[in-house]
Order: structure tokens, then C-alpha cells, then sequence
């Protein structure tokens, strides 16, 4: 008999265009050798212009289809990706019985400007969720949100994320793509250890899909029995990988390139 492959299961929302969510995050899973598993968690109308508008799915199913895997075999790790403040308690209830790792990005605002969070989901993100995930990759935005605060340089970053650590965070990684200088700096750190993965700004304005697929790459690493320091590590030389050859699949906005 076959080996079994590791899996990794995404819990998120769908993107029809296929440039983000779930459809996104199965195809870094298969890129990098895990069998990806998902639970839809929300319906979006959107394209490669943006986010028109977006549906959840209703709690109880997000809950159904989790619980219809878990009695299966378990992932390796997980990650959520587009979550609705219906389908919060499922994942908060998720994220208490699991043992393995769960990456949580955070997703409250679509790249074309749809708001797709409230207060109420980020009190709740606060509180529940970023003390009991893995790791939580948020952008500048989605910590700005967090802390109510404004971060303006890369010298903000490590403060900000002691601020996380400080919430109940195991371990974070703030992506710096939003911030206006010359290099993209993403800072991991944890506790016991702090990096910092240094990029130049390539000439693109944006791409779609990039935290979806970086968290994914880290849920899949871990997935196939990496450390969190060295899937994090992995990931982030991988999407760097990616970004050097970006697909128009549409007339908007680019995303990774699976094709090859």
C-alpha cells in the first residue's frame, strides 16, 4: 500500500477567479507536496478587478463540513483565511480541540477595499482566536485594526508585534508589503526568536493572492513536520520564488503562477 500524503486542510473563503481563498491555498498545497483539504466558509463575487461582494455560509454547515474531516484523518495543520463573524464561534470551538497547529490569517478588508470585518469580529479575534492559533500573519491594515493603532515605518513593526505576543499570540509574522519604502520587510517573532525577511519592492503595484498563498505555504511546511521558525523560513523563500513570474489570467490585477 501507498504511503499516505500530509495534509493540510484551509478553511476560507472561495474565490471564483481563482486567484485567492480556497482556491488559492489548494493549489500551494499541491505545488509543495501536501493533499490539501477545505471548508468553505464564505461565498465572494468577485474577479481580477476586486471584490463585488461576498456571502456566508451558514455557520452550522462551516461546522458540519470541519467536523465530517476531522472524524476522517486529521490534518497535519490548518490554516483560516476569509472568516464571517457568523462562522467565528465554529472556528473559535475548532481552534479549542485541535492539537495541531493552526495558522490564522486574517483577513478584514478585500485588496479592492471591501470591508469585510466590524468591530465586533475583531474584539473577537482579540480575544479568542489569536491566543489559541499557531501563528497569525497579519498585514499592516489587519494590525493597524488589531491595536488600534498606525504604523507608518519598518521601525514600527517589532512593537507592534510584541503588542500581539502580548494579546496571547504563540508566534507572528506582520507582512510590510503596505508600507511605502523601498524594501518589504516581514517580520516573524516570537518569544524566543525574531527574523526579519528583507526584499526589495518589486516595480508592481499589487498582486492578488499573496497572503493567502504565503499562509498556505507555512500551513503546508508544518504540515510536512517543519518547525514553525523553519516553515516560516521556507515559506517566505518560496513566495519570493513566485513573485518573479506572475500571471494575468484576467484584465486586472495579476496573481502567482501555478502553470509552471
Amino acid at each position: 500500500m501507498n504511503a499516505k500524503p500530509s495534509l493540510a486542510l484551509t478553511i476560507a473563503g472561495s474565490d471564483p477567479s481563482g486567484g485567492a481563498g480556497i482556491q488559492e491555498d489548494l493549489k500551494v498545497f499541491t505545488e509543495l507536496g501536501v493533499h490539501g483539504l477545505s471548508v468553505v466558509s464564505a461565498i465572494t463575487v468577485q474577479s481580477s478587478f476586486g471584490v463585488r461582494s461576498s456571502k456566508a455560509v451558514d455557520p452550522a454547515l462551516v461546522s458540519e463540513q470541519i467536523n465530517c474531516l476531522l472524524e476522517d484523518r486529521p490534518p497535519g495543520a490548518a490554516k483560516t483565511g476569509l472568516l464571517t463573524v457568523e462562522a467565528l464561534p465554529v472556528i473559535i470551538e475548532f481552534l479549542k480541540k485541535v492539537s495541531f497547529p493552526v495558522v490564522v490569517d486574517p483577513i478584514f478588508e478585500s485588496g479592492s477595499g471591501l470591508l469585510l470585518a466590524f468591530p465586533q469580529m475583531i474584539e473577537l479575534y482579540r480575544k479568542e482566536v489569536i491566543p489559541r492559533a499557531a501563528l497569525i500573519t497579519p498585514n499592516i491594515p489587519e494590525v493597524e485594526a488589531l491595536l488600534d493603532i498606525t504604523i507608518v515605518d519598518n521601525r514600527s513593526l517589532e512593537g507592534a508585534a510584541r503588542s500581539l505576543l502580548d494579546l496571547g499570540a504563540k508566534a507572528v509574522l506582520i507582512k510590510g508589503g503596505h508600507l511605502k519604502e523601498d524594501q518589504v520587510v516581514d517580520l516573524y517573532l516570537t518569544r524566543t526568536d525574531a527574523r526579519r525577511f528583507v526584499k526589495p519592492r518589486r516595480g508592481f503595484r499589487e498582486v492578488h493572492g499573496t497572503g493567502c498563498a504565503l499562509s498556505a505555504a507555512i500551513t503546508a511546511y508544518l504540515a510536512r513536520g517543519s518547525s514553525m521558525a523553519d516553515a516560516v523560513a521556507s515559506a517566505e523563500a518560496y513566495i519570493d520564488r513566485k513573485l518573479a513570474d506572475l500571471l494575468y489570467a484576467g484584465e486586472g490585477t495579476p496573481i502567482i503562477n501555478h502553470l509552471k
